[in-house]
């Protein structure tokens, strides 16, 4: 079992460069990702572990479909509807690969995350896979 807790003291996490290293644009600022994996499947289609990254603002087209809980930090994700949700400790969201997302971070976030990728990790088309539904849960 790996247990995440918030307020725990945080592992130590590797360098994974900029955000165009996960099918990211950079938009503002010079963000830099860190994280470790903790579980990966045999074939490579299923990964969890913990993402860091610094302040700075990119957009994304999910490479996977993710869920994610924030340890640590706070990040607006928008949508291409318009649609925006700040996140902060003990928040989760759920996005499908292929969708399109724009990241702000204010200073730092850190989560926790579980993905799948349907092929592998392969960069998708621009346009989402499936349609995206906006909503809160909680």
């Amino acid at each position: 079992m790996i247990a995440f807790k918030l307020g725990a003291e945080a592992i130590d996490l590797d360098v994974w460069g900029p955000p165009e290293n996960l099918s990211a644009v950079t938009l503002e600022g010079k963000p830099v990702m860190h994280g470790k994996n903790l579980y990966s499947s045999r074939g490579g289609q299923v990964l969890s572990g913990i993402y860091e990254v610094t302040k700075g603002k990119f957009k994304v087209i999910y490479p996977f479909h993710e869920h994610a809980t924030v340890l640590d930090g706070e990040v607006t994700i928008s949508d291409e509807a318009g649609n925006s949700v700040t996140y902060g400790p003990g928040d989760s969201w759920f996005c499908h690969q292929g969708e399109v997302v724009t990241w702000d971070v204010k200073d730092r976030l850190r989560k926790t995350f579980f993905v799948v990728a349907v092929d592998r990790f392969v960069t998708v088309a621009a346009q989402p896979s499936e349609p995206s539904h906006y909503q809160i849960a909680g």
